[in-house]
């Protein structure tokens, strides 16, 4: 696992491949496990120069870098919270990872949270999406912290 060594990604697919080898690495060793114990797990045995490896996404408008209060107008996406989110919701395809781009660029609507670093983007299209996003402290780097489906339901509440 550790073969993949600190790079920069120059696709997403590449970036995926890596992200679910790991993954796929993880479910073998982890049988019976909750997916927050997988993650803790990966956190181990994966090093953190690979969870720190990054992708750039794209660049956030102004209103989400204004809401966001960042100094910067790139959405890079984590080795790190690409794993726990691909644990965490196994439901998300990697179809839906490739919609961030489009959910950034246009979203239906979004919000500032309470903690004032993370604004929430929703999208609808064939499929509803929540996508969360967080600045760092000291408001110089943006990341996907995570994508989530929602059902109509859900996505009529916000």
């Amino acid at each position: 696992m550790n073969s993949i060594y600190p790079k920069k990604y120059m696709s997403f697919e590449e970036f995926i491949k890596d992200c679910s080898f790991i993954v796929e690495c993880i479910n073998k060793n982890t049988s019976g496990m909750d997916s927050m114990q997988k993650i803790l797990y990966a956190r181990k045995v994966v090093t953190k120069d690979v969870l720190n490896n990054c992708l750039t996404i794209g660049k956030l408008n102004k209103n989400i870098i204004n809401l966001l209060d960042s100094k910067n107008d790139i959405l890079k996406f984590s080795m790190d919270n690409m794993i726990k989110n691909i644990l965490v919701h196994p439901e998300v395809t990697n179809h839906d990872y490739l919609k961030i781009l489009s959910i950034i660029k246009n979203p239906s609507k979004y919000y500032k949270t309470k903690s004032g670093y993370d604004v929430i983007l929703f999208k609808e299209d064939e499929k509803c999406y929540k996508l969360v996003i967080k600045t760092t402290k000291n408001r110089k780097e943006n990341f996907v912290k995570s994508l989530h489906l929602l059902n109509r339901e859900r996505y009529e509440k916000y």
